[in-house]
């Protein structure tokens, strides 16, 4: 039976690969899953793994992280090295452009072991998210076989289907819910007052609407939110989400507002329109993508758009509908395909 070690490092991660990892095992392949441990995501981790009924073989100590980068990666590259030869592994899949991802690759290539590099699709990765920027790439390129754009579309199947506890709306069957999705600054004064004017406008005017405010509460959003949204009952405010309540939270939403592309993916396969906020400094598409529509950050706009979307029933549906620019995705079966074909 041929073993696959998969080597990823972060929840997000862990969502686009964990259905891969099940394909291999209905496949009489057995995965090898090798982790670092990481403080501050260990416990959503756990339950991500937990979901998708995945145990990890090996994981790097998180007491690991007091050492310099140069000892580290020294560590990893040996101890990845050592996982290799035990479990004679026949190939290696790694997620993303992560320090543990080159690593991975790198002693997968020094003991002549095929490396598929799994990547979300064009468009919907930050170049922040790899450890060198643009030069992992370069670096990755010689070191990986086949390069996969892997989609998120069997992961939401399961992942959307968790229930919505931990978010005090009730009968949001019959309620247009807003998600404020803002990833910038805390203390960006203009553009937090901005959007919440906004929305106190379209509550008052609109009763079926609720706004759903993932943000960390510091001095300046409550003294904003006092001073404006005071009294607005149609407007909530709640601890950031983590990546499995985000998704959740998105098969209850009705559109989603957000800075930041990164709903972009996973608003596409659930059909649901993103206003994609552009201003100074932020992350926002430059032009439309898909079902994402790039606005300015300003009351006017962001009152219009929603304003648009709900009194214009065939706009909604237009825009819900529209495909994606990205590139296409392969299946997990082209992944299976892939994996031990030889060049």
């Amino acid at each position: 039976m041929k073993k696959v070690m998969i080597v990823f490092d972060t929840p997000a991660e862990a969502i686009r690969i964990c259905p891969v990892i099940d394909k291999l095992k209905q496949m009489q392949y057995t995965p090898v899953v090798f982790i670092p441990k990481q403080i501050e995501t260990a416990g959503i981790m756990d339950q991500i793994l937990a979901l998708f009924g995945v145990e990890p073989s090996y994981v790097l100590s998180a007491a690991l992280e007091s050492q310099t980068l140069n000892q580290l990666t020294a560590y990893s590259l040996n101890e990845l090295s050592n996982t290799i030869k035990q479990e004679q592994i026949d190939a290696t899949i790694v997620c993303g452009n992560t320090r543990i991802a080159f690593v991975a690759a790198l002693a997968s290539y020094y003991n002549d072991i095929r490396v598929t590099q799994i990547q979300p699709p064009a468009g919907y990765v930050e170049e922040t998210s790899a450890f060198l920027g643009k030069t992992t790439e370069a670096l990755m390129a010689p070191l990986a076989t086949n390069r996969i754009s892997l989609g998120l579309e069997t992961a939401l199947s399961k992942t959307t289907t968790l229930p919505m506890t931990h978010l005090p709306v009730t009968h949001s069957d019959t309620k247009k819910i807003i998600l404020f999705d803002y990833l910038g600054k805390s203390n960006q004064r203009a553009i937090l007052e901005k959007s919440f004017q906004a929305m106190k406008y379209i509550t008052n005017v609109y009763e079926e609407v609720i706004f759903v405010i993932p943000i960390k509460l510091t001095t300046l959003v409550m003294e904003l939110a006092n001073r404006i949204l005071k009294g607005q009952k149609q407007v909530y405010f709640v601890k950031p989400f983590n990546i499995l309540e985000y998704q959740s939270f998105m098969r209850h939403a009705w559109l989603i507002m957000s800075d930041n592309m990164r709903c972009l993916e996973e608003a596409q396969i659930l059909g649901l329109p993103a206003l994609i906020m552009k201003g100074s400094g932020n992350n926002g598409i430059r032009q439309n993508q898909g079902v994402g529509t790039a606005i300015n950050f300003s009351k006017v706009q962001i009152v219009d758009w929603v304003e648009r979307l709900l009194l214009d029933a065939e706009c909604y549906e237009t825009i819900k509908k529209c495909p994606s620019s990205n590139q296409k995705t392969q299946s997990i079966e082209q992944v299976m395909d892939l994996l031990f074909r030889k060049s």
